[in-house]
């Protein structure tokens, strides 16, 4: 296990470039915010990178099978975490995720029948809702009002000082995340909001959701190991499937 490629970087990947504010001081160039500049250098290496090894992260955290369940919740406590490679010796054998804690949490605490969803799993087209992506016009006033206001923790970017110049803000909200994107057209109907269901499958369930009557668009890949398709409600509200590797 030399290096782990998270959401987060290919997002960083794909989103437009933003060089930090610099104050000049005779003829040097002194940044306004270390933050910034540090997140301009990462999307730098990330926009450059041309092997896996120049795009995966250099520090991250592993556990073992036999890591309890308290030190896994422990670790991605930190935002960074989102996922915990499980390393056997040398060898990787499993991966846990976010959505894999929510859920077994879900069934101890009996929100979740494990029988009911044993006999039922046949049936299980959509894995959950993974997020609500909210087209904005004033990134700024948008993140003060889901933030400062509502109380929401910012998930990405981390402590940044001005947020109206960032384009993909994710704030925490549990098992569901709220994306803020400035990059839509405010199209009534088309890209505000927009909720996103996981799957494990995309080809099987926009097969079988074509057969109950569902219209999809064509799947796409809209970054590397992702892939998404859209549809629309009967009231005309958009929503999209989306399988992630």
């Amino acid at each position: 296990m030399v290096g782990i490629v998270t959401d987060h970087d290919l997002i960083l990947r794909n989103a437009p470039i933003h060089e930090p504010r610099y104050l000049s001081v005779l003829s040097a160039l002194i940044p306004v915010n270390i933050q910034e500049a540090r997140h301009y250098k990462d999307q730098v290496r990330h926009a450059v990178a041309v092997t896996a090894g120049e795009f995966t992260e250099p520090d991250f955290h592993t556990v073992t099978p036999d890591t309890t369940l308290e030190e896994v919740m422990e670790l991605m406590l930190d935002p960074n975490v989102t996922v915990l490679p499980v390393v056997e010796g040398e060898q990787v054998v499993g991966i846990v995720t976010r959505n894999d804690i929510v859920r077994l949490i879900e069934q101890l605490e009996g929100a979740l029948n494990p029988e009911e969803v044993e006999e039922d799993v046949e049936a299980q087209i959509l894995g959950g809702l993974t997020e609500i992506l909210l087209y904005v016009a004033d990134m700024g006033a948008m993140v003060t009002f889901y933030g400062e206001k509502l109380g929401l923790r910012v998930e990405e970017p981390l402590e940044a000082a001005d947020y109206s110049n960032i384009d993909w803000v994710v704030f925490d909200t549990g098992a569901c995340k709220l994306c803020l994107h400035s990059g839509g057209k405010r199209r009534l109907g088309e890209d505000t909001p927009m909720i996103v269901f996981g799957v494990i499958d995309i080809e099987d369930a926009r097969k079988i959701l074509a057969e109950r009557g569902v219209e999809l668009d064509e799947v796409k890949e809209v970054a590397p190991g992702m892939r998404v398709c859209h549809g629309h409600d009967p009231e005309g509200n958009p929503f999209s499937i989306e399988e992630r590797k």
